[in-house]
């Protein structure tokens, strides 16, 4: 019994050695497994988008339209999505006299005269598909960070997506945002900006966007940014380079 209990010992020992190496060998091994299901859903959503169809960057800026209402991104939703207009839908959104009739014929009759127009603005909207929308600049840009030379930028986040009051079930959202985190001007325009943003004074965010593909399970025309401006006292200031 002597020699057996030293022997016991330190089994025990070596087992408890093992069981910590385990512990420290899982523990260390979830942040990696956590890092490359990122990395492999990331390379997914960017492989996503590539299949979609593409802007033209040399497409000049008097070709895009400004995103104004959202019954221009329920035209576009409806264009992209092939589906026929659900037209008593539309009319609901685009007319007041058909939203507010309930004499059943003259609602027939207002959306008889509707039908020729919503199809005139979905067949548009298929043939102009580059789009300019503007975001304010306040809450979407960052403090400017003096060793990248860039303003960290939020607009484009995934999940992120922006409406119009005037017709908010339809949205807008973009499929490369992530490419679009830092956003870098030439040196006199970022303190300028800077100013403005840290000033709290107006500016904008102005994205220049190619629609894709109509996203049926959020109601979302999906857009490529093309490039981006930031627009301070009327005038537009290009951004050089993002990332």
């Amino acid at each position: 019994m002597q020699r057996t209990l030293p022997a016991l010992l330190a089994i025990t020992v070596l087992l408890s050695a093992c069981g910590k190496n385990d512990t420290a060998t899982s523990a260390a091994s979830a942040p990696v497994a956590a890092n490359v299901a990122e990395l492999a859903a990331k390379a997914q959503v960017k492989a996503a988008a590539a299949s979609l169809p593409q802007a033209d960057p040399a497409t000049p800026a008097a070709s895009y339209v400004d995103i104004t209402s959202g019954n221009q991104l329920m035209y576009s939703y409806i264009a992209l999505s092939g589906v026929p207009p659900d037209y008593a839908a539309v009319a609901q959104r685009v007319s007041r006299e058909y939203a507010g009739s309930n004499d059943a014929f003259r609602k027939q009759e207002v959306l008889d005269a509707l039908k020729p127009q919503i199809d005139a603005k979905v067949n548009e909207a298929k043939t102009k598909r580059y789009l300019r929308y503007q975001i304010n600049g306040q809450g979407a840009l960052s403090p400017y960070v003096m060793d990248k030379a860039a303003f960290p930028a939020k607009f484009a986040e995934a999940g992120t997506y922006y409406y119009m009051y005037d017709n908010g079930d339809y949205k807008l959202a973009f499929t490369n945002g992530d490419g679009y985190s830092l956003l870098k001007v030439d040196q006199d325009a970022a303190r300028k900006i800077e100013a403005a943003r840290s000033g709290y004074k107006d500016f904008a965010i102005v994205v220049y966007a190619y629609a894709q593909e109509a996203d049926m399970a959020s109601n979302q025309v999906k857009a490529q940014i093309v490039k981006v401006a930031i627009k301070l006292n009327g005038q537009e200031i290009p951004v050089n380079q993002a990332q």
